[in-house]
């Protein structure tokens, strides 16, 4: 067995200081020591794509981080693993725990396929990996191997974390006694236009362009909105993000909670920020200042030939404001749009925006030229410029 304090402290050797993830038994030693330590950061996520999103989103920032894991929360991440990592080439450490292992321990059932498939779905994944050691020699070897590897590939690499390889140990840092008190959240939404009678994204995206800062990092979500701002101006402060649908807010939030001095813009939609909600009451409580999140919400799936979502029914800047977002707004009105950008600076977010759109776009839209691992790297050396 090893210690977790032993393996955070190889970690700091290589800078690694950057972690996120959900729990899990086999992890409880891992997880209860970086919450403890005084110099690496751990944000717990509400789910595994989030987690890896926004580990993601702090390279951009020079972090080096880590996510960890069930396995059996293999599958929320798979989507931002493939699209989000692969493509653009953000390089992290993965730590799954394998439940279920067919040679170990009694097990519950929900963890008997997966444990059966694990190492499968990691190589279908054409992700490098290998077993959790359970000795500080080879450990260190290993974690060398994984960090030269990801410097030289830009692709994560795993550790598979079996039962019994970190000693246990108990959490010291203790939930606040301070009672939550009276809440009252008061949400008022009156939103007039017809749904034809409403802006367009392309119209909304003006308004953004218009207002944006040399400051701002802007991250577009994927689908039309990244291939509109990209088509109307694209400038090396922004990220257009492909596939990993719903995880533009964690990606931000990770960027966010790493530079504090850039006022974040995420440019979102309805059925992606339906698709993983739970980032919403992430964001409220970590609570970035730096952060502003504007979702364009056409209540349809453009991309994909505008099948309804659900958003018509949904307030989703009061679920917001639930969630702990400090400034909230809900309009279809171009004007209010425009004061809402202007009056919140980087001391006041995080920020929410819904604006209500209809659907439709230009019908030459082109998609971006530049590769994603481009994109990021243009934005990255962006940022280290200013």
């Amino acid at each position: 067995m090893i210690k977790a304090n032993e393996f955070l402290e190889l970690c700091k050797r290589h800078q690694i200081d950057f972690f996120s993830g959900t729990p899990c038994s086999y992890l409880k030693p891992l997880i209860n020591a970086v919450i403890d330590h005084d110099d690496i950061d751990y944000f717990g996520a509400t789910n595994e794509g989030d987690a890896v999103a926004m580990v993601c989103g702090a390279y951009l920032l020079q972090r080096k981080g880590v996510v960890m894991f069930q396995n059996s929360g293999l599958g929320n991440a798979v989507n931002p693993i493939t699209s989000l990592s692969f493509p653009f080439r953000f390089p992290y450490i993965i730590i799954v725990t394998h439940r279920g292992q067919p040679d170990g321990p009694p097990d519950e059932p929900q963890h008997e396929l997966m444990g059966q498939i694990t190492e499968e779905m990691l190589d279908t994944m054409k992700l490098k990996w290998t077993y959790f050691p359970d000795n500080m020699e080879d450990l260190t070897k290993a974690l060398n191997f994984a960090v030269n590897y990801m410097e030289d590939s830009l692709q994560p690499y795993v550790f598979v974390l079996r039962k019994g390889t970190i000693e246990a140990q108990e959490l010291k840092k203790e939930k606040p006694e301070i009672p939550i008190g009276v809440r009252n959240v008061d949400f008022h939404e009156n939103l007039t236009k017809k749904y034809s009678e409403r802006f367009s994204r392309t119209e909304a995206l003006k308004v953004i362009v218009g207002l944006k800062k040399e400051i701002d990092g802007v991250i577009a979500t994927t689908g039309k909105t990244g291939r509109e701002l990209y088509t109307l101006s694209d400038s090396a402060n922004n990220l257009y993000m492909v596939g990993s649908m719903g995880c533009a807010s964690s990606f931000a939030l990770g960027a966010a909670l790493c530079d504090d001095q850039k006022r974040w813009l995420v440019i979102d939609g309805d059925a992606a920020v339906l698709m993983r909600m739970g980032n919403l009451a992430l964001v409220g409580s970590l609570s970035p200042r730096n952060l502003i999140h504007l979702v364009l919400d056409n209540e349809v799936n453009d991309s994909t030939g505008g099948q309804m979502s659900i958003s018509s029914d949904t307030a989703l800047a009061g679920v917001a404001l639930a969630c702990g977002y400090k400034h909230v707004y809900s309009t279809d009105k171009l004007e209010d749009l425009e004061a809402a950008l202007i009056g919140n600076t980087i001391a006041d977010g995080p920020v929410f925006i819904h604006f209500r759109i209809k659907k439709g776009s230009p019908k030459d839209l082109g998609r971006p030229k530049i590769k994603p691992f481009e994109v990021k790297e243009r934005l990255m050396k962006y940022l280290a410029e200013n």
